[in-house]
C-alpha cells in the first residue's frame, strides 16, 4: 500500500483535530476575555493539540511527496 492511500485518512484526522483546536482556542480566549481563570491544564491541552496538528501536517506532507 502506498503512502498516498493513507493521505485521505491522515488529512481527515488532521482536520478533525484542527477543528477541535480552533474551538478550544476560542473557548480559552473568550474565558480569558471574561476574566475567568482557567486551569493550567487548559493551556497544556491547547499546546499539545497544536503539536499534534503540526505533526499531522508534516505527515500528510511527507506522504504526499512519495
Amino acid at each position: 500500500m502506498s503512502g498516498e492511500a493513507h493521505l485521505p485518512d491522515a488529512a481527515a484526522g488532521r482536520e478533525g483535530l484542527a477543528a477541535q483546536l480552533r474551538e478550544l482556542e476560542e473557548f480559552v480566549e473568550k474565558s480569558r476575555a471574561a476574566g475567568e481563570e482557567l486551569p493550567p491544564e487548559a493551556s497544556a491541552m491547547v499546546e499539545r493539540l497544536r503539536e499534534i496538528v503540526r505533526a499531522l501536517d508534516g505527515l500528510t506532507s511527507s506522504l504526499g511527496e512519495e
